[in-house]
């Protein structure tokens, strides 16, 4: 067996006892401990692909506290803390991650001019040259101006196809609007 596989799921099962740990000292019955942990779980396979982080100890410390919060809940009521499963589980799918809200959409944007630019312009010599020298010297760059740029991808698609981190993301997205904007005189 492949030792990656083996960790992954050694990892999934130390997981998953301390998840249900932390509701034992929150005192609640195992039948509700699993019931919010089957709730949560098939949520996340239902609503789309389940958001991973790439460190196990970022994902240890998201779960436990996503599940602390879950359990802190359940005194109130058994329905709200069920919606609130849900509503969590479908966040971890990645699929409503703020910051996709912010960073792509709306005038709060850093490449609006960009995006607008390359909107009206789509066949401009200057961008085309640009998007071919880009192409020549650094594949990876292209890759990320094309995804964001002419696909609209978020960051979350991009780290998906790249496997970059979005601080990396980010930071090789203003490099190529920098360039961008002084070779177009955007």
């Amino acid at each position: 067996m492949n030792k990656k596989f083996l960790f992954a799921l050694m990892f999934n099962i130390v997981e998953t006892l301390v998840i249900f740990m932390i509701g034992l000292i929150f005192k609640l019955s195992p039948s509700l401990i699993i019931a919010l942990m089957i709730t949560f779980f098939l949520t996340r396979l239902c609503c789309g692909q389940p958001k991973h982080y790439n460190k196990w100890y970022r994902c240890f410390i998201w779960s436990a506290l996503t599940f602390t919060s879950v359990y802190a809940l359940t005194n109130l009521d058994l329905l709200a803390n069920i919606l609130l499963t849900i509503f969590t589980g479908f966040i971890a799918t990645g699929r409503a991650d703020i910051n996709d809200l912010y960073q792509w959409k709306g005038k709060n944007s850093n490449y609006s001019d960009i995006d607008e630019f390359i909107k009206f312009n789509e066949f401009d010599d200057r961008l085309i040259e640009f998007e071919n020298k880009l192409k020549e010297r650094d594949n990876i760059l292209y890759l990320l101006y094309k995804y964001r740029f002419k696909e609209n991808y978020t960051f979350n698609e991009i780290y998906e196809k790249t496997g970059l981190e979005n601080p990396r993301i980010a930071e090789k997205l203003d490099k190529i609007a920098f360039s961008l904007r002084i070779y177009c005189g955007i």
